[in-house]
C-alpha cells in the first residue's frame, strides 16, 4: 500500500524584528522573493533614503530558525513638529508586504503596529490592501497592468486611436532614445519634469532625487529613461523601474507644444517594446487618480487592465502635503520653474 503522501509544512511566524532595512537578511528575502516589485528593491529605498534623509527600516517575521517568513520596508516620517509615522513606502505606488506560505499581510500590519506602538509611533500606512483589515483600507486610486507578449499581438490589439497615434508619431519624425548618461535623466528630462509640473501647478521632486535615480535605479539597470526626440530637441520623456519580471512607469513630462505629435503614444510603445525583449512580463502603467477619468482611459486604451489601489491605515497616517498642494497650485502655474523646483526641495519631505 503506498504511503499517504506528507502534509506540506506551513510557516508559522515566531517573533518580529525591526532592522535597518539595508540588513543582510531583508535584502536575501526581497531578492529571492518572486512577488517582490521594483518598489521592493533596496535600490528604489536607497534612492528615497539618499534624496530625503530618511533611516530606512524594515519589519521582519521570522520562524523558528531565526529565518525570515515575511516582511516590509518602511521609513518614520514626521518628528519635532508633526506626528511620527511609518509609511510603506512614501513616494510609491505600492508596496504590499512580502510573505511565505502560511504568513499573511494582516500579520505583518500588526507586527507593524505592535512594533510602532511601542516606540511611540502614531500611525501606519502600509500601501497595500490586507485581507481582514478591510475596514482600514481606503482606495486611493487605480494602476493599469499589460501583460507583455509578442508586440506585434499588442499592437493589434490596441484600441485604434492609440495604433493611429503611434503612427502618426513616427510619420512626424519623432524619435524615441534611451538615456544613456546621466545628464539625460538629471539635465534634459529633469527641465521637461519641471516644466510640466508648472503647468499643472505642483512642484517638481528635488533635483537631487533624480541625481539619487540615477545613480541608484538606472545606472545598475533597475530601471531606464526613454526620451522622444524632434531632430535635437527633447519633446516628451519618460521613467520606468524594471525588475523582476515588471517595468513599471513612474514619472512622464513633456512639451505641451508638442502634443499634437503623440509623442507620449510612442514612449509607451517603445517601453512595451522593450520590456518584452528583456524578457518582463508585466508593464505597469502606474498610479491614476479616480477623477482623472482621461488618464484612465488613455492607459485603458492599451488593454491594460485597470485594478484598484488601496492603502491600510491606522493611527495618524496621512502625510500634511495635500492641503498645501492644493494653495500652491495657482502660484506655481505662474511662477518660474526655478521657483516650483525650490518650493519642491522643501515640500516633498514634508508632505510623505
Amino acid at each position: 500500500m503506498p504511503a499517504a503522501p506528507e502534509t506540506p509544512q506551513i510557516a508559522i511566524a515566531e517573533r518580529a524584528d525591526v532592522v535597518p532595512a539595508d540588513s543582510a537578511d531583508w535584502r536575501t528575502f526581497v531578492l529571492g522573493h518572486p512577488d517582490a516589485l521594483p518598489y521592493h528593491h533596496p535600490a528604489w529605498l536607497e534612492a528615497l533614503a539618499e534624496a530625503y534623509r530618511y533611516e530606512p527600516q524594515a519589519v521582519l517575521l521570522r520562524g523558528t530558525e531565526g529565518n525570515v517568513l515575511a516582511g516590509a520596508p518602511f521609513v518614520e516620517v514626521g518628528g519635532a513638529l508633526r506626528a511620527r509615522r511609518w509609511v510603506s513606502l512614501p513616494f510609491t505606488d505600492a508596496c504590499p508586504p512580502l510573505t511565505a506560505e502560511g504568513v499573511s499581510a494582516h500579520d505583518v500590519f500588526a507586527a507593524m503596529e505592535k512594533a510602532g506602538a511601542e516606540r511611540g509611533v502614531r500611525g501606519i500606512e502600509l500601501r497595500a490592501a490586507a485581507a481582514g483589515l478591510e475596514e482600514l483600507a481606503s482606495t486611493r486610486g487605480v494602476v493599469h497592468e499589460l501583460s507583455l507578449g509578442d508586440p506585434d499581438d499588442l499592437f493589434r490589439a490596441f484600441r485604434s486611436n492609440v495604433r493611429r497615434n503611434i503612427r502618426k508619431a513616427e510619420a512626424s519624425g519623432i524619435v524615441v532614445r534611451a538615456g544613456e548618461e546621466r545628464g539625460q535623466l538629471t539635465r534634459v528630462y529633469y527641465a521637461l519634469h519641471a516644466d510640466t509640473r508648472r503647468r499643472l501647478g505642483v512642484p517638481p521632486q528635488p533635483h537631487r532625487f533624480f541625481e539619487a535615480l540615477w545613480r541608484c535605479v538606472v545606472e545598475p539597470g533597475l530601471g531606464f529613461v526613454l526620451l522622444a526626440y524632434r531632430g535635437d530637441e527633447a519633446v516628451a520623456g519618460a521613467v520606468f523601474l524594471a525588475w523582476n519580471g515588471r517595468v513599471v512607469y513612474k514619472y512622464g513630462a513633456s512639451d505641451a507644444r508638442h502634443w499634437a505629435l503623440r509623442p507620449n503614444n510612442l514612449l509607451f510603445w517603445e517601453a512595451i517594446r522593450r520590456g518584452h525583449s528583456s524578457g518582463a512580463r508585466v508593464l505597469d502603467f502606474g498610479r491614476t487618480e479616480l477623477e482623472d477619468e482621461g488618464l484612465r482611459f488613455f492607459k485603458a486604451s492599451w488593454g491594460a487592465v485597470e485594478k484598484p489601489l488601496a492603502y491600510t491605515t491606522i493611527g495618524k497616517a496621512s502625510g500634511g502635503g495635500g492641503a498645501a498642494g492644493r494653495v500652491l497650485r495657482p502660484f506655481l502655474r505662474v511662477a518660474p520653474p526655478a521657483v516650483g523646483c525650490a518650493v519642491g526641495s522643501l515640500f516633498y519631505r514634508l508632505a510623505a
